[in-house]
């Protein structure tokens, strides 16, 4: 009998330390989690379980309307208009328009501005607290959520990965990515994609190997990836534009060859669409190389 009361005992007071204000809590974790590229029936059962279970939302609105449902009643911050923006501009973006004197004093200050707001992240993770950032499509291809987490630990940082728009996009085509021979997939960006010293060099070096060219955030330099493409390729390779991928009500697929593509696009469409370009659109699922 003694011994049974001197084990509630010790049960109770267990109980009443852990309940002591101050005490230290379970350190929260920063999630950056993935909405999918549109509709939210691309939304994973992970990423709502973990949106369900934070404390602070940081989200673009346009994200965040996507995601009502499941984030009703949580604090949402747009993180974006302080650390994205300067005098009007998406300064990453924008940064080769200001004189050069100008660019290392630019980088500087909103990389002080950005290490501020993650300061203020952290200490909400040590008290605790859940804190979620929602990235349209996959977070890990072109992100602007990694910049934000510089500063966080990996035992900090999870990431929910979701259906991205290159994912999207061939389930629009209908194609494999792999197919027709392709050697290799290439994601790029015009801006990665044409060289400084030798605008043409990563696709003299691709153009002997048969690929596939998968673009993102190009459709302002269609032209341009175009007109350097077909010196190095034949007029008749495949081409197409996804545009809105993922969008049920706005998606729309463009094809053609690298000869007529351009008057076929949406020439008013400069942001949402993806460019593919390669034997993977017309050619076979499966051709075994030589």
């Amino acid at each position: 009998m003694h011994q049974l009361l001197w084990h509630l005992f010790l049960v109770l007071a267990l109980a009443l330390s852990n309940a002591v204000p101050g005490a230290a809590a379970t350190p929260g974790k920063f999630y950056l989690v993935s909405t999918g590229p549109g509709d939210p029936k691309y939304l994973t059962l992970q990423a709502i379980e973990t949106m369900q279970k934070a404390d602070l939302v940081l989200s673009h609105p346009q994200a965040a309307k996507k995601v009502d449902k499941y984030i009703a009643g949580k604090k949402v911050e747009d993180p974006w208009p302080q650390l994205w923006w300067h005098e009007g501009k998406v300064w990453m973006k924008e940064l080769h328009t200001y004189k050069p004197e100008d660019r290392l004093k630019i980088v500087a200050l909103k990389a002080k501005e950005r290490d501020a707001y993650v300061r203020q992240i952290k200490a909400m993770l040590v008290q605790g607290k859940n804190v979620v950032l929602l990235d349209e499509g996959d977070p890990t291809i072109y992100p602007r959520g990694f910049w934000l987490l510089e500063g966080l630990s990996d035992d900090q940082l999870e990431i929910v990965p979701g259906v991205g728009a290159l994912t999207a996009s061939f389930a629009a085509l209908k194609r494999s990515s792999s197919g027709g021979g392709a050697r290799y997939v290439l994601l790029s960006a015009p801006f990665s994609f044409f060289g400084k010293q030798d605008h043409d060099d990563l696709a003299k070096a691709l153009a002997q190997f048969p690929g596939t060219y998968v673009f993102y955030m190009g459709l302002a330099q269609l032209p341009e990836l175009v007109d350097t493409l077909k010196k190095l390729h034949p007029a008749t390779l495949p081409i197409a534009v996804v545009y809105y991928a993922g969008y049920p009500d706005k998606e729309k697929v463009v094809q053609g060859t690298l000869a007529d593509i351009l008057g076929q696009v949406d020439e008013k469409e400069k942001w949402m669409g993806m460019i593919i370009v390669g034997p993977a659109l017309t050619g076979p699922a499966f051709v075994l190389n030589e």
